[in-house]
């Protein structure tokens, strides 16, 4: 790096460039700055630094929390120039940059204040922590070998004592603060992360030990456990295998904080195993379902029953719960081995492993909760998405939705996938594979059934069945043969990926919908909308009720789908400053320096919430709003998988060029379109509609008639004017709004669809990308996985119809928002209408939003009458139901990192005296 830029700390000290101090490397320079000062003041980098890994660990206790306390996360980052690499620990004021995933593998960040902090509780510790930073507007790329030694420039430190233990804190695999001795997931504490899990090495147990060794069954150990201490070897096979459970708290004293439990049985009966500690690190990946181990110097304890059990699947197999196996590291540690399949003897009279394997259309008899397993082609995959554990905790469930046919029914299997602590196959799921998932208990809500993960559940995917003791099984076998038969490419036109996907659907009735939730948790007030979209972490869900009236509905066609959303998401009515942003927690202030977007340096991102901006006043907002629907134009001339490149300084992307190769004149008429369509756009205010003309019924008034450029025909003028209107007509406003909007405090914008939202078309060749695009932000900077060179853009919409800009107010008109509602059709067989109780309606749009889809002709039979027409504009019209009508939203908020949150009305209920 040759740039001469440079970084003037608060103390006026100035850290020069690579190059004013006659070196390759920016770190260096900064910590030898560090070291040569008296006192450990604060600096900052010239340079952007990338940012190779962010890594989660358990925080220290505060002097006020106690035993019980909530535990709260820390985070070091891991930076490089290019030449060498640093690990630094952020600030706790800026944890909410990396819970909104603005901080994150592959970004640039300019370090624009840090310090060097020392332990005072620990000997020989210091490390450099981030104070406030400056994010890189435009995705980074590593310019360096990762798996190369990063700290080699580094060796310079150890000339003086502080740079020893300056340099040795950074060359340990440990975090940097607080004595933790390992790193966490860093999106949920359930799956194993980092490369301690996987390094163990476990010599098998050979013929020689079997033979030598003697053992006792479970049987006999039940009956002895409370008067021996010394217990003889035992040899057993796993039949089940739960989640990882991570029991860390601030308090806690112990190292790997982590428990997995094992069923295991021998000929005598079934017993549970349980894994403690660092022994979960260095075992848990290895002890598989079927695995036959040889266990010596265990203990035994009475069995702790306030747990989950597997369903035995084998009632000839007794189970003896009142005691259980600790297999410890310590005092003694216990000797585990593995047997090789190869040595496994008959004579041992080890059970089998057996499954309860059920069809779809069986599926529909079995009660709740019962325990089933399950096979079947994916043909959807849901994003990842998080769901809090409790309010205001920092801890989080990680799910996502996914369908599978078996072929004995149309139905799939709808399951509810949470992370079973198996990482690599929970990523790996995309449509087309055999997926394959133990342990499932079904559930039912309302009416709607589908199959959930227990603390059992295992999944397994293409390319993991070769050996599983379930590839015997009969109904296994039958779907096989099933597959054989069937055609790819029909597979191919049903499998979908990602999007939003709202299931179990709300309930018909509020009541219902009340009985799950606490009576402080059903309702949330209008002025709590922006603290709660603000307090999102990434790729979070969650569900809120709003009390409401619908002010303002605008239908938005199927090619205006927005890849993107602004920043600009506040409206303060008559350019009144809105409510601050600042918050009590550490979500507030996270820097005294400004955390600014390298690109847009006007946008402050030390504010957590920083797309809940103010916009423009009323009169502004006006100038700007747009008169010309994008679909009129868009409609008359498809760009089929063109991507958005620099297409507004008037060039065509190449891709577009080769769409049309036969259409000498679609360029010409491309650009009399865009000429056509600036002249609406630069009209004077004056000559406009005004905003709040309506008629008697309360819809607006068309808006004016478009300005034919120069050289436009009259019959493209006409057809222009024409798609216009009817998009004009696709608007409703409430007789109040007006009225309602000149005095609101605040009005939070999300009313665009974003690309993240919209469920895709599968694309086999690309399926490494688009897993990418629904799994979660990687902890680690990857660069065989990088793929950032295309776009969502380019995979087609699998429900393509359009959606409703809907404009919702709360009851004491202060505050409004605009969310998305995206309304499924009855008789599209996609994924967002499965499992849904769908029952025909009048297609107004009360209805519609009351049931969350639309009854189109295709779904009425012969012999019925038909609905209503399904048609927008026909749909808009009938908006008037809604005027000053009472109602409750139930919505459905998910942050998708940075400045892209989503909110989308699910439907509402009628509020009734």
């Amino acid at each position: 790096m040759s740039a001469d830029v440079c970084a003037v700390s608060p103390g006026g000290d100035r850290v020069g460039s690579a190059a004013d101090q006659g070196r390759s490397s920016v770190i260096p320079g900064l910590l030898l700055h560090l070291l040569s000062s008296a006192s450990p003041r604060s600096v900052g980098a010239g340079e952007f630094l990338s940012v190779l890994a962010v890594r989660r660990y358990l925080g220290e206790p505060s002097g006020e929390a106690g035993p019980g306390a909530a535990p709260c996360y820390l985070y070091d980052v891991t930076v490089a120039d290019g030449n060498c690499r640093l690990r630094c620990h952020l600030s706790p004021r800026l944890n909410p940059l990396v819970q909104r995933n603005c901080v994150r593998a592959g970004c640039g960040i300019r370090i624009t204040r840090c310090s060097l902090v020392y332990e005072e509780k620990r000997l020989n510790r210091c490390f450099l922590q981030i104070e406030a930073l400056e994010l890189g507007g435009t995705e980074h790329r590593p310019q360096m070998d990762t798996s190369a030694p990063g700290c080699a420039p580094l060796r310079t430190l150890a000339s003086t004592q502080r740079g020893r233990v300056l340099l040795a804190t950074m060359l340990s695999a440990t975090p940097v603060k607080g004595g933790r001795t390992h790193y966490l997931p860093l999106w949920n504490n359930t799956d194993p992360s980092g490369p301690e899990w996987n390094s163990s090495k476990h010599s098998p147990a050979s013929e020689d030990q079997l033979d030598a060794c003697g053992f006792i069954s479970l049987q006999h150990l039940a009956r002895t456990w409370r008067t021996r201490v010394d217990f003889p070897h035992l040899l057993v096979r796993v039949m089940y295998k739960s989640r990882l459970r991570y029991y860390g708290r601030p308090s806690t004293k112990v190292d790997f904080p982590y428990q997995a439990y094992l069923e295991v049985a021998d000929q005598s009966g079934m017993m549970t195993v349980v894994l403690w500690n660092s022994l979960c690190r260095e075992w848990y990946q290895s002890l598989h379902v079927g695995a036959v181990l040889l266990l010596h110097r265990y203990s035994a304890k009475q069995g702790y029953q306030q747990r989950t059990w597997a369903a035995h699947c084998d009632s000839q197999v007794k189970s003896f719960r009142f005691v259980e196996i600790c297999l410890n590291p310590r005092e003694p540690r216990t000797k585990i081995q593995i047997v090789p399949t190869k040595q496994v003897k008959a004579e041992w009279r080890l059970p089998d492993i057996k499954y309860n394997f059920i069809t779809r259309v069986e599926l529909d008899k079995m009660p709740d909760p019962y325990t089933c397993d399950i096979i079947g082609v994916v043909t959807f995959v849901g994003r990842c998405q998080r769901r809090r554990k409790e309010e205001g905790s920092e801890d989080f469930y990680l799910y996502r939705w996914v369908h599978a046919v078996d072929g004995s029914t149309q139905q799939p299997f709808i399951l509810e996938l949470f992370a079973t602590s198996q990482p690599e196959t929970f990523q790996q799921i995309h449509p087309m594979t055999y997926l394959v998932c133990t342990q499932m208990r079904v559930a039912r809500e309302f009416g709607v059934l589908y199959l959930t993960t227990s603390n059992e559940s295992q999944i397994h995917i293409s390319g993991q069945h070769k050996g599983q003791p379930y590839t015997q099984d009969p109904k296994v076998q039958a779907f096989i043969q099933w597959v054989k038969g069937q055609h790819e490419k029909q597979l191919l036109k049903k499998s979908v990926m990602g999007g939003y996907y709202s299931f179990p659907p709300a309930p018909s009735l509020f009541q219902d919908y009340c009985k799950n939730l606490n009576d402080e948790a059903v309702l949330t007030s209008a002025s709590d909308l922006k603290r709660v979209i603000a307090s999102l972490h990434y790729r979070e869900h969650r569900r809120i009720a709003l009390q409401a009236v619908i002010a303002a509905v605008r239908y938005i066609g199927p090619m205006e789908l927005v890849e993107g959303q602004g920043t600009d998401h506040v409206q303060n009515a008559r350019g009144v400053s809105g409510p601050s942003l600042k918050e009590d927690n550490a979500s507030s202030q996270l820097s005294s320096e400004p955390v600014q977007s390298g690109e847009r340096p006007e946008k402050d991102l030390n504010r957590p919430a920083e797309r809940l901006r103010n916009a423009p006043t009323k009169a502004q907002r006006r100038c700007q709003s747009p008169v010309l629907n994008h679909y009129a134009l868009r409609r008359r001339y498809p760009l089929r998988n063109s991507r958005k490149t620099d297409n507004s300084k008037g060039q065509t992307s190449r891709m577009s060029r080769k769409k049309f190769p036969d259409a000498p004149g679609l360029l010409r008429r491309r650009k009399q379109a865009s000429r056509s369509r600036a002249g609406l756009l630069t009209r004077k205010a004056s000559d406009r509609v005004p905003a709040d003309t309506v008629n008697g019924k309360g819809f607006s008034q068309a808006a004016e008639e478009p300005v034919a450029a120069n050289k436009v025909s009259d019959e493209d003028a006409r057809t222009e004017e024409m798609e216009m209107n009817s998009t004009s007509r696709c608007t409703w406003e409430s007789t109040l709004w007006p009225e309602i909007k000149e005095h609101l405090s605040v009005h939070l914008q999300f009313g665009q669809l974003l690309s993240e939202s919209v469920p895709r078309t599968f694309d086999y060749k690309h399926r490494d990308f688009l897993m990418q695009q629904c799994n979660l932000q990687p902890a680690e900077y990857k660069t065989d996985t990088v793929t950032s060179n295309m776009d969502l853009g380019r995979f087609g919409p699998a429900c393509d119809h359009g959606y409703y800009s809907v404009t919702i107010v709360g009851i004491n008109h202060q505050v409004a928002i605009d969310v998305v509602f995206r309304p499924s059709m009855k008789s599209h067989e996609g994924i967002c209408t499965l499992g849904y109780p769908m029952e025909s309606h009048d297609n107004r749009l009360a209805s519609i939003l009351a049931s969350g889809y639309i009854c189109d002709e295709q779904s009425t039979s012969g012999n019925q009458e038909g609905p209503a027409s399904a048609s927008p504009d026909h749909i808009v019209r009938t908006a008037a139901d809604l005027d000053n009508l009472h109602v409750i939203c139930i919505m459905d908020l998910c942050h998708h990192g940075g400045d892209n949150s989503e909110a989308i009305l699910n439907k509402i209920y009628r509020v009734t005296a």
